[in-house]
């Protein structure tokens, strides 16, 4: 995977701006907020781009409906892992109070609210709970269940999580795969809105610190 700056610019605006941040400041990425080094930046910045240009997979022998739902499930799978490095990066962790601080708050619920309406009967709930591994995605996702919309992302990182052991399908306890597909792609759009917007936030305020 290519590191160019224009490549990674282009995924993830403000990039060049930030490197150069980092660069002024002896190579440190606390002016941006975050913890580590320059290389665990540029890691995130090249697993981001990978979300931002995935173009879907091609598979022989599955009908079109079937394939979109693995299209989304993939990419979504792909947003997650970013936005854990993300998360890392920034120092927090779930439920990712302080990372969301200056995110509108109408954004999340206008997320839970479509990703409702695309599973009214809690199909996909019902089945990431029954196949839950980790016991805190057992609980956030029954508070999402119950009405509290934050808790929406944990729908994101239970998928991704059991995606990977090859437990979830693209018709997840009888939900169409075009409603997978559809709800999949609204939480992998949201995560990389979200992190475009906050790493634009982190930069801008990078930029005014007083010179070192």
């Amino acid at each position: 995977m290519s590191d160019d700056p224009a490549h990674l610019e282009a995924a993830l605006p403000g990039f060049c701006r930030a490197r150069a941040v980092v660069k002024a400041r002896g190579d440190s990425v606390a002016p941006l907020g975050f913890v580590g080094t320059k290389f665990d930046f540029y890691r995130f910045a090249n697993r981001f781009r990978l979300v931002t240009c995935f173009q879907g997979l091609r598979l022989d022998g599955f009908t079109e409906e079937t394939t979109s739902g693995y299209d989304a499930l993939t990419r979504a799978f792909f947003a997650w892992s970013a936005f854990e490095r993300y998360a890392e990066m920034a120092n927090d962790r779930a439920p990712y109070r302080r990372l969301f601080a200056h995110h509108p708050r109408k954004h999340v619920r206008e997320l839970a609210a479509h990703c409702r309406a695309l599973d009214p009967e809690h199909r996909l709930i019902g089945f990431l709970l029954d196949q839950s591994i980790l016991p805190a995605h057992a609980t956030f996702l029954a508070r999402y269940r119950d009405g509290h919309d934050f808790s929406v992302l944990t729908l994101a990182a239970s998928m991704r999580h059991i995606f990977a052991h090859g437990i979830l399908t693209a018709h997840p306890n009888g939900l169409p795969a075009e409603n997978l597909a559809n709800l999949s792609r609204s939480l992998g759009n949201f995560l990389i809105h979200f992190i475009r917007s906050d790493f634009a936030r982190r930069v801008a305020l990078a930029e005014k610190l007083p010179p070192p």
